[in-house]
């Protein structure tokens, strides 16, 4: 009995609708945290200054496209779509990674193309849990 209250508990629709959440959350903070610190991190990587605040400010408005995506499509189409996106952003990230002059520098954006690429697993499993469209 408690084994398939727990896995009504974690659905493929409750996963999907919180991997989304967490995902736009995380950009929020992570785009701004690139734009603010900009200036920092450009004298770490063959970056111009305003491309890391354009990106950073871009990441913020796909964090709030995230939360469209989710009240506005369906959430099959929703999770697939940012799904997609993260396994793209975590390559781009990790080329980037590439660039770093320090190991420090290389070792922190690794981790986050791995936070990235973990959004996109959580996305795909809760996709494998969501019952078949009609």
């Amino acid at each position: 009995m408690r084994r398939a209250n727990d896995r009504s508990r974690w659905s493929g629709d409750r996963i999907g609708r919180l991997s989304l959440r967490l995902d736009a959350a995380y950009c929020t903070l992570l785009g701004a945290g690139v734009a603010i610190a900009a200036p920092s991190i450009a004298t770490s990587l063959p970056v111009p200054v305003w491309t890391l605040v354009v990106a950073g400010v871009a990441v913020v408005l796909w964090a709030g496209l995230i939360l469209v995506l989710l009240t506005r499509l369906q959430l099959r189409t929703a999770l697939r779509l940012v799904m997609v996106a993260n396994l793209l952003a975590a390559m781009a990230v990790a080329a980037v990674s590439a660039l770093g002059a320090t190991l420090l520098v290389l070792a922190a954006v690794l981790a986050v193309a791995v936070d990235i690429a973990l959004f996109a697993g959580s996305q795909a499993f809760a996709l494998r849990r969501l019952r078949p469209a009609h």
